[in-house]
């Protein structure tokens, strides 16, 4: 073991989906700031894939991009989700729950 690994940096993350990893995803600052957990996945049927706290408290300022590969850093159980189809979301209630998988209201 590294000296610079003494604090769990650099831990390797399992990365299951098909999408690139550097696929620019949505989530909200308050993932970011290790507020909030990620309670809420959904992906659009542009392939678009957005990783959010579950909260309606959102406007344009709490929105960020991030890398799908960072969303699994983030969160490893956000990887049970790789195969989920588009037009579908999946939520939670906390982390320790499983993926609720659910059909993406059309427009």
């Amino acid at each position: 073991m590294s000296i610079f690994n003494l604090f769990g940096q650099n831990k390797k993350t399992v990365f299951k989906f098909k999408d690139p990893e550097n696929k620019a995803c949505f989530t909200c600052d308050h993932i970011l700031k290790g507020e909030r957990t990620i309670l809420f996945v959904s992906h659009d049927a542009n392939g678009d894939w957005q990783f959010m706290c579950g909260q309606d408290d959102h406007t344009d300022k709490n929105a960020k991009l991030i890398s799908l590969k960072q969303a699994t850093e983030l969160d490893p159980t956000v990887n049970d989700l790789y195969e989920m189809p588009l037009d579908f979301g999946a939520d939670r209630k906390s982390v320790k729950d499983k993926w609720e998988p659910f059909r993406l209201p059309t427009e």
